[in-house]
């Protein structure tokens, strides 16, 4: 895994690979050569070479590699969407494609020859030190053109809108990164959103595959096991360090989150080498 740039990951792998457990940021993720899954929630997505996955919002989710070989590696790319950027390119743009009323924090497209070769051309500029500093902020912005003008356009529009649904839910995540700590109150949310509590549900439910609670128990998930992980805490100070009341709840989630014990993390950390 390579990354020449902030923003940009450059992978290969030549095999397939367990799901890898992760908070998501907006992003444009292409596979190059292979396939790919991403599962979020209930939500499952399985794109190939000349696919691409369009993430719309921070969210919890896990992808794997489903198809690679030493003779055909696994081969991708993932560039960060600024949505600010994409405003701007949205503004200009006449007509602006029309953005999804109840758009999916994930979507996959099979993606234009156009939109490709800029992706390669980012990859390019982003490894000469002397040009990617120049050459990829330019390319960032057509790489907005293509997405909003092309299939991706009513999904990435829907990010740009700042009054737009998907906006708004994205709010919403924010503040449940910042509080996942604290008790759920979903009726807060869904006021600060402008919704009533069941469209809330259901706008939530389309953007992230999964509900505000349990949205709230990955965010829960990923912090305790990155704690576990670089040796903060033991196993009970972890669980209460999220959010958790009772251990045994956080051992059930726990596992059946990541298919193995919180112990199991805290005692590979503690053998993997300094």
């Amino acid at each position: 895994m390579l990354s020449p740039l902030p923003g940009l990951i450059v992978s290969t792998t030549t095999r397939a690979r367990l799901p890898s457990h992760a908070l998501y940021r907006p992003a444009l993720g292409v596979v190059v050569q292979g396939a790919k899954q991403v599962l979020a929630g209930r939500r499952i997505l399985d794109y190939r070479a000349g696919q691409g996955l369009v993430t719309g919002l921070a969210m919890p989710a896990s992808g794997r590699v489903l198809t690679a070989s030493r003779a055909r590696p696994f081969m991708g790319v993932s560039i960060e969407l600024d949505t600010s950027l994409l405003q701007q390119v949205l503004a200009g743009l006449d007509p602006a494609p029309s953005p999804l009323v109840a758009a999916a924090g994930l979507s996959v497209h099979t993606l234009p020859p156009p939109l490709l070769d800029c992706v390669a051309r980012i990859v390019e500029a982003a490894q000469i030190d002397a040009a990617g500093g120049v050459l990829v902020p330019t390319l960032l912005r057509e790489l907005g053109y293509w997405l909003l003008t092309g299939p991706t356009g009513p999904d990435v529009a829907a990010m740009a809108r700042p009054e737009g649904t998907l906006q708004r839910i994205a709010d919403a995540v924010v503040h449940l990164r910042r509080h996942f700590r604290q008790p759920l109150q979903v009726d807060a949310l869904a006021a600060a959103s402008h919704m009533s509590v069941s469209l809330f549900y259901r706008r939530f439910r389309a953007a992230t595959g999964m509900s505000p609670l349990q949205f709230q128990k990955q965010l829960r998930l990923l912090e305790a096991r990155r704690l576990l992980e670089t040796r903060s805490v033991n196993v009970t100070a972890a669980a209460l360090a999220v959010g958790y009341e009772s251990l045994s709840q956080f051992s059930r989630e726990y596992q059946r989150s990541f298919g193995h014990s919180a112990r199991h993390s805290l005692q590979g950390s503690a053998s993997a080498p300094d």
